[in-house]
Order: C-alpha cells, then sequence, then structure tokens
C-alpha cells in the first residue's frame, strides 16, 4: 500500500540529482577545503560553487553566506552574534510571539545576559501587528526576528514592509526563512533581511546544514571559535556532501519553484475545500491566503490530534501536529496560544502539508479518512 506522505513542512525526501551529486563527495573526492594540495583546492572549489547557489536563491552575494550545522544553528548564531558583537548603542531585541523555539530560546537566554527583549502580538491569522510594530521600533532596539512563514500554520508574513518600516528606524531584521526560501519568491534589495536563516532538506536537500545570509557590513561574534573557516564565524570542517547537495537543491528550488509551489496549492486547496463540507468542528488556522504553498493547518473540535495522527498513521498517512521541533514536548502550542485560540480547540490541532510526494487523489483520501476517523473519536468520548 501506499502511504501518503502530508508532513513536507518538517522535512522532504532527496532528490534524484542532490542524491546524485552528494555521492562522489563521500567517496573518491574526500578531501579537506583547508588543505594545500590539488584535493584540497577542489573540494574549496565545490564548496563555493554551492554558496553561489545558495547566495542566487536569496538573490544575496555569495560572501554573504555562512554555512552551519542546522537552521537552529543559523538563528542562534544571527541573536546571540549580533547581540553581543555590540557593544554600546541599541541593545533591544524583538520578536514575534510565534517565532521557532530556536529564536525564543537564544533569545531567552540573551535576556539573561541583560538584554531587553520583548515578544510582539500577532493578530488571528499569525500576522504581525502593524501598529504594535510602529511602537516598538524604538531608538534603542537593535533586532526585529521574524520568520517568513510559519511552519504550524502557515502564514507568511509581509516581509518586505516589516523590513521597510525596521530599517527606516535604523533597526535589522532577522528571518527564519527554512520554509518559505524554497517555496516562494524571496524579497531582495534594501527592502530584504539583513540576516536570513535557510536549510536544504525542506526543499528536497540534505539535513545536518544550514546557511545564515550576513548583509555585507553586519557584525557577528562567533557560536563556535577554533577555526577560519566561514570568515571565522563557525569555525570546524565543512561538510562538503551536504554542502554541495545544498547547492543543487538551491538549483532546483529556484528552477521549480513555480511548478511546485502550483502544485501542491492545488491539492491543498482542494482539502481546505473539501473536508469542512464533508466534517462539521473543522476551524482553519491561519491566514486563508497568505500562506504556504500546499500547507493546510486547522483544529478539529472534539478531538486530540495525537489519537486523530495515530489513527492517520494506520492508514497509511503521515501528517502532524505543530512544529516537528516541539512534538514530544507535549506542551500547549505557544503559536496557537498568540493566535488567541482556547486551549481545548488547540488540542485538535493538525498540519498537513503537501509536496513533491504527493499525487492526484491524495486530498480526497485524506479528506475521507479523516472523516471516518474523526467520526469514530468523537463517539467515543464522553
Amino acid at each position: 500500500m501506499r502511504r501518503i506522505y502530508l508532513d513536507h513542512a518538517s522535512t522532504t525526501p532527496l532528490a534524484p540529482e542532490v542524491f546524485e551529486a552528494m555521492l562522489p563527495w563521500m567517496g573518491d573526492r574526500f578531501g579537506n577545503a583547508s588543505s594545500p594540495h590539488a584535493r584540497g583546492a577542489a573540494v574549496r572549489d565545490a564548496v563555493e560553487r554551492a554558496r553561489a547557489e545558495v547566495a542566487a536563491l536569496v538573490g544575496s552575494a555569495p560572501e554573504e553566506i555562512v554555512f552551519t550545522g542546522s537552521a537552529s544553528e543559523a538563528n542562534n548564531l544571527a541573536l546571540k552574534g549580533v547581540a553581543r558583537a555590540r557593544r554600546e548603542g541599541a541593545h533591544r531585541l524583538l520578536a514575534a510571539s510565534t517565532e521557532h523555539i530556536s529564536v525564543l530560546h537564544p533569545l531567552r537566554t540573551l535576556e539573561r545576559e541583560g538584554f531587553p527583549v520583548a515578544l510582539l502580538p500577532v493578530d488571528r491569522t499569525g500576522i504581525l501587528d502593524a501598529e504594535e510594530l510602529a511602537r516598538s521600533l524604538t531608538g534603542d532596539t537593535l533586532l526585529l526576528s521574524v520568520a517568513h512563514a510559519s511552519g504550524e500554520i502557515g502564514t507568511l508574513q509581509p516581509l518586505e514592509a516589516i523590513c521597510r518600516a525596521a530599517h527606516a528606524r535604523g533597526v535589522m531584521v532577522h528571518s527564519d526563512a527554512t520554509l518559505s526560501a524554497g517555496a516562494v519568491s524571496w524579497p531582495t534589495g534594501e527592502d530584504a533581511p539583513d540576516l536570513a536563516t535557510l536549510t536544504p532538506h525542506l526543499f528536497y536537500g540534505p539535513p545536518g546544514i544550514g546557511a545564515l545570509r550576513v548583509r555585507r557590513g553586519v557584525r557577528l561574534g562567533p557560536l563556535i571559535e577554533g577555526g577560519a573557516q566561514e570568515g571565522g564565524l563557525r569555525a570546524g570542517t565543512e561538510a562538503v556532501a551536504p554542502i554541495v547537495g545544498f547547492g543543487v537543491a538551491a538549483r532546483l528550488a529556484l528552477a521549480e519553484r513555480e511548478a511546485r509551489a502550483a502544485r501542491a496549492s492545488t491539492l491543498a486547496d482542494r482539502l481546505r475545500d473539501l473536508l469542512p463540507r464533508r466534517l462539521d468542528g473543522v476551524v482553519p488556522t491561519g491566514h486563508p491566503e497568505r500562506r504556504l504553498p500546499g500547507h493546510v493547518s486547522l483544529c478539529l473540535r472534539g478531538v486530540e490530534a495525537e489519537a486523530v495522527l495515530q489513527a492517520l498513521d494506520e492508514e497509511g498517512i503521515e501528517a502532524s501536529s505543530g512544529s516537528a521541533c516541539t512534538t514530544e514536548v507535549r506542551k500547549p502550542s505557544h503559536v496557537l496560544e498568540a493566535l488567541g485560540i482556547e486551549p481545548l480547540l488547540a488540542r485538535g490541532a493538525l498540519t498537513l502539508s503537501f509536496g513533491e510526494m504527493s499525487r492526484e487523489g491524495d486530498a480526497e483520501c485524506v479528506a475521507a479518512a479523516l472523516v471516518g476517523i474523526v467520526t469514530r473519536l468523537r463517539r467515543l468520548s464522553p
């Protein structure tokens, strides 16, 4: 039986082209980019080609790309690097209340170090409150961090407008672009974020590698010291095969982005249309239009998401609830709480994300399965 994978917002499979490009660097073409001989030079060339391909994805210069071990590391480098490099002047840090924990937890650490931190509210759809943002961009503000897209509710922030407002007040912007960079167009020029977090495993590249785009002129302190790699910002021998895979995945994403988005969006729209007509108590979450392609998020009244996901898995359908990085914590979703969704309803939150593994008919299969599962679980509820 073919399984239906609806968890593309958590990770994606390697594209065949990416897999093939990585293989030689895990075999005969091994080497250290810091070595002075020909093998080392070949590795350096491969790393720099990949850097240029990743830079093209977000319209930046290759020298503005810093490779890291993950998106979480890149988020940490952006926040801690900017804050700790600042010796005087503005030092207040802002973030949307719906940010990923790899942003929120470093902010807590920086707050304990003495940096003032404020989390900004969002509206019921997850969009950053424009009036509150304008009030918060005070003269002592150093950095604003806001993800371009939420993996939990699918909402896309108006990133260019946010950057424009922040830059007008002299405030730098960091954006976690892990979900959006390979899926939707990215702002360029002055209205782009000064720092942007990327990872290829969300657009058919390898896990275990990330990158931070650092606009020329932005000062950062390193997290990992002990080597001159990545301009001294990330010591350690480069992971050549994943970096090469990152570059190929970025090139493919740029070339195929519109076609991929159209396919995924068609399937997601179909499920969003079918489910409320066949099942009552379906409450969509996130923005109805400003959404990641292929992303469906909703709450189901009267059921627990954990029970629904287990039943779906038994029927061959793989989906999720909330961020993959917080699933095991089993705490109420801070994202849904920020949207003002009541805790009882939030317990039935599902995220279903279509992508390149999805096929025609998947939306209908998933809708039918959910109707049967939810109806059965509601009958069992006291």
